[in-house]
């Protein structure tokens, strides 16, 4: 290893960022599709900051960029200055005694999507000087996300976060799903017990990474069962309704959606649920990294605001 330069001179904010890239990719092309510059650009880059560091960060496998201790400490080091600058913008907004700046939201959580959208106007009638950005998509990549500090909270299914404990939540509700079509509601155990003939109809089902659709393939999985073959699979409800009715479709679908769609089945129908289908659904947030005073508004009225009218069990 080389000798060090001063870091406190050379270091550039930007190289933090191009290693959260590198290492979230573990490519230098896909890096530079993330960050809107040119392959050369990348590696460039990523030259000057070994030269400035004298040592390597990266070992390549089999075209693969494997990041080695000194890379992570460089990550870690970049999310706490990160945190950091957060920080100073917030104490700097205090000064006028007002909410302001960028609050980023990701989102996938269906079940909530209409009190979350109430509750964000009310945000910004209140707070104009807040931002609110809000990103759907695929819970791995929410909570990547939310590792990298690209997001300042989630409102995503729950599952599996108590083994993460850099990630802090608070639950909102919970929700059970069921199988629908335009004219018809299942229970999902009677779906399950007549696969057969479920199975041979189109399916409009959420891509694998969305939270009913990865315990769904787990139910259908532990039944020796395969997943339909005639499927549409979308990563956002928008136009969802119209692929349905079209397609003819079978779909998953939280009650609490249907009840808000005043649809509750047929006359006398009750419905059986499935432990493992069960959602439950919350905010979440970086234990390590303190929010704006505007995130953590948002946070808490959010939350409160749905806490008051939790989903159904």
């Amino acid at each position: 290893m080389t000798k060090m330069a001063d870091l406190r001179t050379h270091m550039k904010l930007r190289y933090f960022r191009l290693v959260e890239a590198l290492v979230a990719t573990r490519s230098i092309r896909l890096a530079a599709d993330r960050m809107g510059v040119t392959p050369a650009a990348i590696s460039k880059a990523c030259l000057e900051l070994e030269g400035l560091l004298g040592a390597r960060l990266f070992q390549r496998q089999a075209g693969i960029l494997v990041p080695n201790p000194l890379c992570m400490r460089l990550i870690t080091a970049g999310r706490r200055i990160d945190a950091e600058l957060k920080t100073l913008m917030d104490d700097a907004t205090r000064l006028d005694n007002s909410l302001h700046g960028n609050v980023r939201i990701g989102f996938q959580a269906p079940s909530l999507q209409d009190r979350i959208a109430n509750a964000l106007v009310d945000v910004q009638e209140t707070h104009p000087g807040i931002t609110l950005t809000m990103e759907y998509g695929t819970r791995p990549h929410l909570l990547a996300g939310l590792e990298e500090n690209v997001f300042d909270l989630l409102f995503v299914d729950l599952a599996d976060l108590r083994s993460r404990p850099r990630l802090k939540f608070r639950k909102l509700g919970q929700d059970q799903c069921v199988v629908a079509t335009m004219e018809d509601i299942y229970s999902v155990p009677d779906v399950l017990n007549d696969w057969g003939l479920f199975s041979s109809q189109p399916w409009v089902i959420p891509v694998r990474g969305m939270a009913m659709r990865d315990r769904f393939d787990s139910v259908l999985a532990a039944r020796g069962l395969d997943c339909p073959e005639r499927r549409i699979e979308i990563n956002s409800p928008i136009a969802s309704e119209r692929i349905i009715s079209r397609s003819k479709g079978m779909t998953l679908v939280p009650v609490s959606m249907l009840q808000a769609l005043g649809r509750s089945g047929r006359p006398g129908q009750e419905f059986r649920f499935l432990p493992e289908m069960q959602l439950e659904v919350g905010v979440v947030w970086a234990r390590d990294t303190r929010l704006s005073a505007g995130a953590q508004y948002v946070r808490d009225f959010i939350a409160d605001a749905l806490s008051a009218k939790a989903p159904p069990a």
